[in-house]
């Protein structure tokens, strides 16, 4: 026994070295780690981003005066979201008041699909929706918008009438042209204000060929005002005018080239305003400018 052993020799005997351990293996190094991929930007979906729930609940269901402010915060808002809402809510109706400003607004961002719902309510019984809706479309260059805009020229309200003319001029829609000197026989002032911003050289002539179909002086007012349009050239072209409206017999012809004449600085000389200048003593007498 070893315990026995060790009492007999009167000491403790050595202890045999534990067998040394087997070396470790060689373990690689840890890698450094990988940084982080950036977070992909998420993608839009339909409405984009986010609008106060609040402000669109305002607009289909709260006060005139809520509404109207809603419609107003959702047009100055560029959020996809925001021209959502104002679809929804003109597709499912509005009040007249709200209406008028819910298409105003719907403009400031325009879409395609924004046709669809002002050619419905270019179709309102309300007047001024109507007009509204039809100044909206001038800014729209579609087919169906430029329809709309042609029959509101029809439309029993001049006041609308008046609109549907100032956004086919506005959206330069040639194809209002013939109703337009519809109007213009009518003597619908409106008429001649869009005629006079659409007028090229070629329309400026039609124009002055409606003599004798169309009422002298609001044909002389809107030869007058093409003549004076700073950007209608070249001369020749406003010599033609100038002639057109020495055609005409009522005073409104005096005016119109009166009018011109102030307008036009002498310098550079130009055979347009010399021309109308002799007309104009020429009718007063030698009394002109």
């Amino acid at each position: 026994m070893v315990w026995l052993a060790c009492a007999l020799g009167g000491g403790v005997a050595a202890q045999p070295a534990p067998p040394a351990p087997a070396p470790a293996a060689k373990q690689p190094a840890p890698k450094a780690p990988k940084a982080p991929k950036a977070p992909k930007a998420p993608k839009s979906g339909k409405g984009g981003g986010k609008v106060d729930p609040q402000t669109i609940a305002a607009l289909n269901g709260g006060t005139v005066e809520a509404a109207l402010k809603a419609a107003e915060a959702l047009g100055a808002s560029a959020e996809p979201a925001a021209h959502d809402a104002l679809l929804d809510a003109l597709a499912m109706g509005l009040p007249p008041t709200v209406a008028i400003v819910a298409v105003g607004s719907l403009v400031a961002h325009p879409a395609p699909p924004d046709v669809v719902a002002l050619k419905r309510y270019a179709g309102h019984h309300n007047p001024m929706v109507r007009s509204a809706a039809l100044t909206s479309l001038a800014l729209y260059p579609d087919p169906v918008a430029r329809k709309a805009l042609i029959a509101g020229l029809h439309d029993t309200t001049g006041a609308v009438r008046a609109s549907a003319a100032a956004a086919a001029a506005k959206g330069r829609v040639r194809e209002a042209i013939e109703p337009l000197f519809e109007l213009l026989a009518r003597g619908e002032d409106a008429a001649a204000k869009a005629l006079a911003a659409m007028a090229d050289a070629d329309l400026a002539r039609k124009i002055g060929e409606q003599f004798g179909k169309v009422p002298e002086a609001i044909l002389a007012q809107t030869l007058g005002m093409v003549l004076k349009r700073t950007d209608f050239g070249p001369d020749p072209a406003r010599v033609e005018l100038v002639r057109a409206i020495g055609k005409i017999q009522d005073q409104a012809a005096v005016a119109a080239l009166t009018d011109y004449i102030d307008a036009t600085p002498k310098n550079p000389p130009r055979a347009s305003r010399q021309e109308a200048q002799k007309m104009v003593e020429a009718r007063l007498g030698g009394g002109g400018k």
